[in-house]
């Protein structure tokens, strides 16, 4: 209840006896002054349920009044009663950064749920477009690119979808409005030469085995560092393989292993003989670290791990990575541009656009062809080379 408030025993016109009392809800956004809800019940115990139930929702921040609430406030309900038990950790708290960063402070947020409209909705984009960056990579004020203000649209949109369902809303405003379009990055890769040098470079060290693998099999960086070595299969060089089951998440609790990213991240990666003989190399090692670090070692099977077993870090791996890359490279690279390498390696030597998106986990070649359209030169002239011997070509 409110703070003093006391329960209320009041007679009703028609004679009936009902108690009351009020209890806080929280603070209006725009006034910054308490909001308040006046509760009557039929008896003192019922009261009292009532209002510990209320105040229990707004310590939790789920506490919802549709004839009352901002759009902001429905998004802190959306997020716990449908996000919450129905998404991963890593996108509910994606999600829950651009609601608490973007959204709610500002005025679309402070919008009543049940008058948004489209217009509030394309003014909010247009401004985050102009103005919307919030960290230290742009200077503040700067707007942010087209495709994370679509991803917001995705949210809004997907939350209003909810509020329609649940009959908050009887139409979904999002859907009347122009969303920013999604821009086309070019994709950065790198030389064989520049992988060569890195591989040299982080010999010996955590960052090889990572950097080895990721350039030879196009796995993602989770990818790499949930692999186990009961997914790896070595017995036969000539049918080795390894298989996508596991990556590795860093949420904000701390770091936490969890299928695939999608179910077409599921999947098996043929190994190349070179692979099979640094990977048993390695195996070796490991087991003479686990042996030299006795009962400290933290056995999860991993194949990319510490000296003690324990998992890496996915931040600070690619943090040092970059350090690496930068002071043996003289310029700036990523992670993440070693499977965008192995991918455009492939397609520059006429590997079927197929075969290099089941490789990549990628749930469509649509996808693959979207990504890397730009930078197969040598893939488009093998086919067309290939279409010239088969009309006119000998046999």
């Amino acid at each position: 209840m409110a703070r003093g408030s006391k329960s209320k025993k009041v007679v009703l016109k028609s004679g009936k006896v009902v108690y009351r009392t009020t209890v806080d809800t929280g603070t209006d956004p725009v006034s910054g002054k308490r909001k308040q809800k006046l509760l009557t019940a039929d008896s003192p115990q019922e009261l009292d349920q009532m209002a510990v139930k209320i105040m229990a929702d707004v310590a939790r921040g789920t506490y919802f009044e549709p004839e009352k609430q901002s759009f902001g406030e429905y998004l802190s309900y959306w997020l716990d009663a449908y996000c919450k038990p129905n998404l991963g950790p890593r996108t509910y708290q994606e999600y829950e950064s651009i609601v608490d960063k973007h959204i709610k402070p500002s005025f679309l947020g402070n919008t009543p749920l049940s008058k948004l409209l489209p217009v509030h909705i394309q003014k909010y984009y247009s401004e985050e477009l102009t103005s919307g960056r919030k960290d230290r990579k742009r200077s503040l004020g700067s707007g942010l690119t087209g495709s994370t203000v679509l991803h917001q649209h995705r949210l809004i949109k997907e939350s209003l979808r909810h509020a329609v369902q649940w009959e908050l809303l009887n139409r979904n405003p999002a859907d009347a409005v122009q969303p920013p379009k999604k821009e086309r990055v070019e994709i950065e890769t790198l030389t064989k030469e520049e992988v060569n040098t890195i591989l040299q470079a982080t010999k010996d060290t955590y960052l090889f085995m990572p950097t080895y693998l990721a350039a030879s099999t196009t796995m993602r960086l989770g990818e790499v560092l949930g692999l186990r070595w009961a997914d790896v299969n070595l017995k036969d060089t000539d049918d080795a393989f390894l298989s996508v089951t596991q990556t590795l998440k860093q949420i904000k609790e701390g770091l936490q292993f969890g299928p695939p990213k999608s179910k077409s991240s599921k999947r098996r990666i043929d190994l190349f003989p070179e692979v099979v003989a640094e990977l048993k190399a390695h195996q070796k090692h490991q087991a003479k670290e686990k042996l030299e670090a006795g009962p400290i070692y933290q056995n999860h099977g991993l194949v990319c791990c510490r000296e003690n077993g324990a998992p890496i870090t996915p931040s600070n791996l690619s943090s040092h990575w970059s350090d690496v890359a930068r002071r043996v490279l003289g310029r700036d690279a990523h992670f993440h541009m070693l499977r965008h390498t192995a991918a455009t390696m492939m397609l520059e030597r006429g590997e079927p656009i197929k075969r290099v998106s089941e490789m990549l986990g990628h749930s469509s070649i649509a996808i693959t062809g979207d990504i890397y359209q730009r930078i197969a030169p040598a893939g488009r002239r093998h086919a067309a080379l290939t279409l010239g011997a088969a009309l006119f070509g000998s046999e």
